[in-house]
């Protein structure tokens, strides 16, 4: 290892936590959904050593994007130690706009995962990457693309303990990994919990119910982190393995009627995790009592405090906490909350951003990708509550074209769960009497919200 990535991992304190965990850790660390062994602890490291070695002395960051490989957890820790900064991409992220990030953040190197060995592509020019930073995480803010968060292994770490501890999660559970492990809240709750505090994971990526039904009764998970929608698809199951003691709700407001429904049927309650990409974990409910208000999300982390303006509510809070990305120590995101004597509750939110079974989208992505269909002289883009995926995407269009000639069209140019559910033509798109366009407007008046 170059003196570089030496120093880098000695300020590392991922890195420093593994070695304690790899030094007490014997027999598998990662699982199939079938309960097979992928990986033990001297597995991982052996893959770190080689991937490190291989990456050591080159310069730039690392494009991962690997999607729920068991090889993640390898992958990742293999770059820190050859000093390279780590940017996570979701695995259906192609094409102009992940190069145009890859290149901001300095990525030279792009590994992947194929036929389930690493796959390396050498072939990008990067930048200078902001200095500190360990991790890049993705999110949808207020551009048209996703926006790159920077945070130091110090501020990822926080995060995982503050998780960890407020939610009870031991070492002797087993995690089910089905959300996403390159979104901030799998990364949180899966990943950094197995290199930091030894806390084994399965590793799947199908996310039908059936799958996760069945990979749940053969691993033997006890911990099942997901979102609503996915809680929601298990409702018709016969029964959940006894072994399950913990459901996790998180990525989009859980509805009562679900938490109620899914108490009733397997006796185990949805705690609801409230976070933000920004800045880590923010609330979580922890108590036994089966939620009966929409949006709410409980007490803050420990870790994590709260400070609520004098202004009446609904108020944006401000959190303080070490696991805030970029070494700001504050954070205060979008979301309009009521304080509770059992806790905090979201009510709404000021931003334009749909939500999408747990994933965030800016509109004007989808806005400017349908802006290059023929035919079609200006779009808007919002969204109607829907039970299921809890926003719909819906689009109004000036001009001339067909719902299903613009899927396509879509389809090619945007993650399938950005693409819009319904259309609705117009010949202009109507303005309010400023002059501007209301999304909430034409969502009521063309897609009947509420």
């Amino acid at each position: 290892m170059n003196v570089a990535a030496g120093n880098k991992e000695m300020r590392n304190p991922v890195l420093e936590r593994w070695r304690q965990v790899l030094s007490a850790g014997s027999g598998t660390a990662v699982f199939g959904p079938s309960g097979e062994a992928l990986r033990t602890w001297a597995d991982i490291e052996e893959e770190a050593s080689l991937l490190a070695e291989t990456l050591s002395g080159e310069p730039g960051a690392v494009a991962l994007q690997t999607g729920n490989s068991p090889a993640f957890p390898a992958l990742l820790l293999g770059c820190w130690r050859a000093g390279r900064a780590v940017c996570l991409f979701d695995a259906d992220l192609r094409g102009a706009g992940r190069d145009e990030i890859e290149r901001e953040l300095g990525a030279t190197t792009r590994v992947g995962v194929r036929e389930g060995k690493p796959h390396f592509e050498r072939t990008l020019a990067g930048t200078v990457r902001p200095d500190g930073m360990d991790l890049f995480k993705l999110t949808s803010g207020t551009t048209a693309r996703p926006r790159a968060l920077g945070f130091s292994a110090l501020e990822l770490l926080a995060d995982c303990d503050q998780i960890c501890e407020t939610m009870g999660i031991r070492t002797d559970d087993l995690n089910f990994g089905v959300i996403a492990f390159s979104h901030s809240y799998g990364f949180s709750n899966l990943i950094t919990p197995l290199l930091c505090r030894g806390i084994r994971l399965v590793a799947a990526s199908d996310a039908l119910p059936r799958a996760i039904e069945a990979g749940l009764a053969s691993s033997g998970a006890t911990v099942l982190p997901a979102v609503p929608t996915l809680f929601r698809g298990l409702l018709p199951a016969t029964s959940l393995p006894p072994a399950l003691r913990l459901c996790i709700s998180a990525g989009a407001p859980l509805d009562p009627a679900l938490g109620r429904e899914f108490h009733a049927r397997f006796r185990l309650k949805l705690h609801s995790f409230y976070g933000a990409s920004e800045c880590g974990g923010i609330c979580y409910d922890a108590s036994d009592d089966v939620p009966d208000e929409p949006g709410f999300v409980g007490r803050p982390l420990k870790g994590v405090a709260i400070e609520v303006p004098a202004s009446p509510p609904p108020f944006r809070i401000l959190i303080r906490s070490r696991a805030v990305g970029s070494g700001g120590g504050t954070f205060s995101p979008d979301d309009l909350l009521v304080r509770e004597e059992r806790g905090f509750r979201i009510v709404g939110r000021e931003s334009d951003l749909i939500n999408v079974s747990g994933k965030k989208v800016n509109p004007a992505e989808i806005e400017q990708a349908l802006a290059q269909c023929p035919g079609v002289r200006g779009a808007v883009v919002c969204a109607v509550e829907e039970e299921v995926r809890c926003q719909e995407i819906c689009a109004l269009i000036a001009g001339e074209g067909e719902a299903a000639a613009l899927r396509r069209h879509c389809a090619e140019l945007l993650a399938a769960w950005k693409v819009p559910r319904r259309f609705a033509f117009v010949s202009e798109i109507p303005v309010g009497p400023r002059g501007k366009v209301s999304r909430k407007e034409i969502a009521k008046r063309f897609f009947g919200a509420r």
